[in-house]
């Protein structure tokens, strides 16, 4: 196995981006992807939004995704060699 995939959500208030766990299979991780999509998108819709008097899109509808995969390679342990000398 080469690859692992890192589940991203894209944080709502400055644009930031959150690492929330890792996977060994691209469609378990998408799965859980689109699990969080549907949760975060019920979660909205029984809130109060003061400042838009529009629903939210359902994930269904919209190409945008808070949640989504990175697939990034694994690499094998490599021993580092000591050096005696003190700095």
């Amino acid at each position: 196995m080469k690859d692992i995939y890192l589940l991203i959500e894209h944080g709502i208030d400055q644009g930031e981006v959150y690492v929330l766990g890792y996977f060994d299979d691209e469609r378990k991780a998408k799965e859980v992807a689109e699990e969080k999509e549907w949760e975060t998108y019920r979660t909205s819709l029984k809130a109060e939004h003061a400042w838009s008097s529009h629903k939210p899109l359902a994930p269904d509808k919209t190409a945008y995704r808070r949640f989504w995969i990175k697939a990034v390679s694994r690499f094998e342990r490599v021993p580092v060699p000591r050096s005696s000398a003190v700095h």
